[in-house]
């Protein structure tokens, strides 16, 4: 039964499965406008009308509400993602399908943002990704490794010529470009105009995806030596 707070906010009720998932709404909104770290447990319970023990009872802190936003929306995603992977892996994963390895790492967590929770959680994403609290970081880190990690798999063999640190860098400019697009901070807008936006998935599938592919695809800047001059310097070395 609820029962009406001593401030005199909304009747706060006994924990039930509506509850988690008012919290986890309200959360993930709360942490997209404000950002992780200048919102407390206190706020999100106020703001969901729910006793502050319900956040202890579902979540036990404030971290695991945050990993538990994540899972909610990522999981369905990434499962799409790591499915698309081990299609370009099957069909050999040579340059030829870089396009198709690009579009299954960063086309599915294009495709959120109809609901007012997407919209909110694209937001939350964006922040989290430049957040330097280390709660932040633990969560980011456990829910993207996996897919990730099955991301530079399948590039390391279609980008045999690359090296360490060379794909490091090209890895680092796609995720910059996703990034940039689903935290849709409308700075480009400002300045391109109201008729542009980054929440157009279809337009960055077919404009960003090709722009990257271009760019993995590029000759190595850095090129092995020639086997001639391999071999004089092994020589010069003993």
């Amino acid at each position: 039964m609820a029962r009406v707070a001593a401030t005199g906010r909304k009747p706060l009720e006994a924990p039930s499965a509506d509850t988690r998932e008012r919290i986890l709404d309200t959360a993930e909104r709360l942490f997209a406008e404000r950002g992780y770290s200048a919102v407390s447990t206190r706020n999100i319970t106020d703001e969901a009308g729910v006793n502050i023990a319900a956040i202890h009872y579902h979540f036990g802190s404030k971290e695991a509400v945050l990993d538990a936003i994540f899972k909610r929306r990522l999981d369905p995603i990434n499962r799409r993602r790591e499915q698309l992977l081990e299609v370009c892996d099957r069909a050999g994963a040579d340059g030829s399908v870089m396009t198709d390895i690009l579009a299954a790492f960063i086309g599915p967590t294009l495709e959120l943002g109809g609901t007012e929770g997407e919209r909110n959680f694209k937001l939350l994403a964006g922040r989290a990704s430049t957040d330097p609290n280390p709660e932040v970081k633990r969560v980011l880190f456990t829910v993207y490794d996996s897919v990730a990690r099955r991301f530079l798999e399948v590039l390391a063999k279609a980008c045999p010529d690359l090296s360490p640190q060379e794909m490091f860098w090209r890895v680092a400019c796609v995720y910059g470009a996703m990034m940039y697009i689903r935290a849709d901070n409308s700075r480009l807008q400002h300045i391109f105009g109201e008729e542009f936006s980054l929440s157009d998935a279809k337009g960055a599938l077919r404009y960003a995806i090709p722009f990257l592919t271009a760019g993995m695809t590029a000759p190595p800047v850095d090129r092995p030596a020639p086997a001639v001059q391999r071999k004089t310097r092994s020589r010069n070395a003993k």
